[in-house]
């Protein structure tokens, strides 16, 4: 699909938050399968957000703990080959840096099991989802952080 009709298509479906708004904030984006990460920066950016991706959990964890600024959210997959979602919930807890960024969690129906073992700042997205929701999600998000 074309960027151009991609982004008409974001803006009739999130009229709400204005392309503005939402380039005033980072989102980070972690996942070890290529092509999703690539579909989700490409529906990200076109949406208006600014993203950077890590194509492991490692990796996700070293992006977040460098960057220059706090980003929106993190939206990850759960199941990634060398650290799954939790752990990785865990390891951004432990740090004061990253610790309350909220996490959007794309995850399969049988892996909501285990989501009670993590409330705090966690979203989850079950697939298959559509992408206005994860749009919905992260503007929701953003609206709780902006000023009133």
């Amino acid at each position: 699909m074309c960027l151009t009709l991609l982004r008409k298509l974001m803006l009739l479906l999130q009229p709400d938050l204005s392309m503005q708004t939402r380039a005033e904030h980072l989102v980070l984006l972690f996942d070890d399968d290529a092509g999703v990460r690539d579909s989700l920066e490409a529906l990200l950016s076109t949406a208006g957000y600014r993203v950077a991706t890590a194509a492991s959990g490692v990796g996700g964890v070293s992006l977040a703990w460098s960057a220059g600024e706090r980003p929106l959210a993190i939206v990850l997959d759960v199941m990634m080959a060398d650290l799954d979602g939790f752990e990785i919930a865990r390891k951004l807890y432990a740090n004061a840096s990253t610790r309350g960024i909220p996490l959007v969690m794309m995850t399969t129906p049988s892996g909501l099991k285990d989501r009670r073992k993590h409330r705090r700042h966690l979203n989850f997205l079950t697939k298959p989802y559509r992408p206005s929701q994860l749009l919905e999600m992260l503007d929701r998000i953003a609206s709780e952080v902006q000023p009133s």
